[in-house]
């Protein structure tokens, strides 16, 4: 971002990393989200300029289009994209405070961006009769996600027949980290198709993006981009925020994690943290035993994890069962999961609720008799009290391994287990609003279970010792289906 008056030749911007991945990707929708000051209307901002100049010309030799700048409210939009477009452009930008639009017309280039708030129907009204060649939403977790699609289908609907069809169109947004368990937190973790996210690092890492451009003085500014003075200044603005923000303002907007659920105490709220504890993707340890959490029930859900080498806890794999009895859910789910080439050739053992000991009325077998009857061998956790099933993931949070977590979460393969530990596992109130000791049977709490009877083992070297001992002259090798031939169907 080398100037703030363009001209018609265009201006220089330097990316981010981050940033450089979101332009160059030209899916149809495309979220960037992280920390307040990271520079993501910028980049948006960057991004309609540049695939305006891109448009193909119409037949009179000009290049048509149009973008919705959407935000929750006028006012608001106003104060930061209009402000900033305002200054990129300069004198090339007429604002009509009639229309609330903004022309862009300079050179070969003709560009309307139309600024439309969500603050009443007759707006949303506006937004849905609107033939546009993109929109870009602004702070997106501000609206409701339930419009994406409305909005996806204004998009590429202009320039028409007369002006010539659109060369790129689509959907970019930004936004600050969401709140826990709703909505967009859901579409961040599980982007839907035809969708790209990208999460910025948090303004407390290493990584941190924009510090150049954060805070700086008259003379660091005469410094070269990257000098260690000038990002010593940015680092500056980000550590102001982290000692004056309360606890949530820090995660959501100083360390782009996600907010806590304000509706009730979150059980792992003091000693799960995002950035510390989930990677982007864990691989098993070669010739190591899977130890796989087993809770029952309706909802057997299963957590495939690994005690590595180093004696850090690797949550590899969430294997989910909705409304599916056990058998079931171990031939069509579980079983299936365990023979992919990922776990080729590794031990295992199942560790379940204790209260699987419980004999079937009419088969007289029980949930351990049936795992091993399966092939897989099953062993019950020491206790299915809560207090010591919640202290031993606890206990495992808030050690350290060679300066990073004991236990390391897989945000691709246990999406479910990482938004339970990030606030969506929590304790239920009673009458009086008050928190219980008790958590909440929820969407999160079979696959929390599961990980509690696994860290009830793995916690302890001599219960861990104990399992490797039960299951040395009776484990189980996962081996991959075999490759049939084309020639076995001749």
């Amino acid at each position: 971002m080398q100037s703030n008056t363009p001209v018609q030749r265009g201006w220089t911007y330097y990316a981010p990393p981050t940033i450089s991945r979101f332009l160059e990707s030209d899916a149809f929708g495309r979220l960037l989200c992280g920390p307040v000051g990271s520079g993501k209307t910028t980049a948006c901002l960057v991004e309609i300029a540049r695939r305006m100049g891109e448009q193909a010309p119409a037949s009179d030799g000009r290049r048509y289009s149009r973008w919705a700048i959407i935000r929750q409210s006028l006012k608001d939009a106003k104060a930061t994209v209009l402000k900033d477009a305002r200054g990129w452009f300069g004198a090339l930008a007429d604002w009509r405070v009639s229309e609330s639009t903004m022309y862009v017309d300079y050179g070969d280039i003709y560009s309307e961006w139309m600024y439309i708030p969500l603050e009443n129907p007759e707006d949303i009204k506006r937004l849905l009769s609107t033939q546009l060649t993109g929109a870009y939403i602004n702070e997106a977790s501000e609206i409701d996600i339930g419009l994406l699609s409305h909005i996806a289908g204004r998009c590429g609907r202009f320039p028409n027949e007369e002006f010539g069809a659109p060369t790129w169109r689509g959907i970019i947004a930004d936004t600050n980290m969401p709140i826990v368990n709703t909505p967009w937190c859901d579409f961040i973790l599980n982007a839907p198709p035809l969708w790209q996210v990208f999460r910025q690092p948090s303004g407390l890492s290493f990584e941190a993006e924009n510090l150049d451009h954060l805070d700086q003085t008259a003379d660091t500014l005469m410094l070269p981009e990257g000098h260690p003075a000038r990002i010593a200044q940015g680092r500056g603005y980000y550590n102001r925020l982290a000692t004056l923000g309360t606890e949530d303002y820090i995660r959501r907007y100083v360390m782009a994690e996600f907010g806590r659920d304000v509706s009730g105490s979150a059980v792992y709220q003091e000693s799960f943290r995002y950035e510390f504890h989930v990677r982007e993707t864990l691989s098993p340890v070669p010739a190591r035993l899977l130890v796989v959490g087993q809770d029952f029930g309706r909802n057997p859900w299963s957590l495939i994890t690994q005690l590595d080498h180093r004696g850090r806890l690797q949550c590899l794999e969430e294997v989910a069962g909705v409304d599916i009895g056990l058998e079931q859910h171990v031939k069509q789910n579980l079983i299936p999961a365990l023979l992919t080439e990922r776990y080729a050739g590794l031990p295992i053992v199942v560790v379940g609720d204790p209260s699987g000991e419980y004999k079937d009325s009419l088969f007289e077998l029980n949930h351990f008799d049936l795992l091993t009857s399966l092939g897989l061998p099953a062993e019950r956790a020491p206790t299915n009290d809560i207090d010591p099933r919640i202290r031993s993931v606890e206990a495992m949070l808030l050690r350290q391994i060679d300066g990073g977590g004991a236990v390391l979460f897989d945000r691709a393969k246990c999406p479910t287990l990482v938004q339970a530990m990030n606030g969506g596992y929590r304790y239920t109130k009673d009458r009086y609003d008050q928190s219980r000791s008790i958590p909440d049977k929820n969407n999160f709490s079979h696959v929390s279970d599961a990980l509690q009877y696994v860290c009830l083992i793995a916690g302890s070297m001599s219960a861990y010792s104990w399992l490797l001992g039960r299951v040395v002259n009776r484990r189980k090798i996962i081996r991959p289906r075999p490759r049939v031939s084309a020639l076995a169907w001749t």
